[in-house]
């Protein structure tokens, strides 16, 4: 592997994921740290070994020839509280659901980290959910993650708003216009 020293988003390359056709190599989606507080690597592990998830499309990422990461998605409804601002929803006439797209998990491989790869993916999810139109239009993209990524990138950088949902991890979503 040849050490990127400047990032070229023309060649990050989205290819939809296929157990037939591809062979994923071994890649690090752990934290610096070590730590994998959301399970990414043994989720990789379970579709690189061709383990179907029911509902999901799986995305992986190559940038010139290596693999870099994956995502998988899926779409969801969200239950939406009483009251009409929670999730920023308020527009929303008087359904107690509605359509949104689940990023179910994000990996991107740790030496290719901080080259604002998770942003192109947001932006090609982002643009997927606008594609939607009619009943079936999304209107909020939503997906997990730790409380110290949603402050530090998630929130300032991409405008996702997040709720606390467990220890360390929080709901991550936008509201899609």
């Amino acid at each position: 592997m040849t050490p990127i020293l400047e990032f070229d988003p023309d060649k990050l390359k989205f290819i939809r994921y296929d157990a037939q056709n591809h062979r994923l190599p071994v890649l690090n989606f752990a934290q610096s740290s070590g730590d994998d507080p959301l399970g990414v690597q043994d989720y990789y592990l379970h579709i690189s070994a061709g383990k179907f998830l029911k509902n999901k499309l799986i995305y992986v990422l190559r940038y010139e020839k290596e693999w870099v990461g994956f995502f998988s998605i899926g779409l969801t409804n969200i239950r939406r509280k009483s009251d009409p601002n929670v999730l920023g929803m308020a527009e929303i006439e008087s359904n107690k659901f509605t359509n949104g797209l689940l990023i179910d998990k994000i990996g991107i491989d740790q030496k290719y980290r901080c080259f604002g790869i998770g942003r192109y993916i947001l932006h090609f999810c982002i643009g997927l959910a606008k594609s939607i139109e009619g009943d079936d239009q999304i209107r909020i993209i939503i997906f997990e993650t730790t409380n110290s990524l949603a402050e530090k990138i998630y929130h300032p950088k991409y405008r996702f708003n997040y709720v606390k949902k467990e220890d360390k991890l929080v709901w991550a979503y936008k509201p899609i216009c």
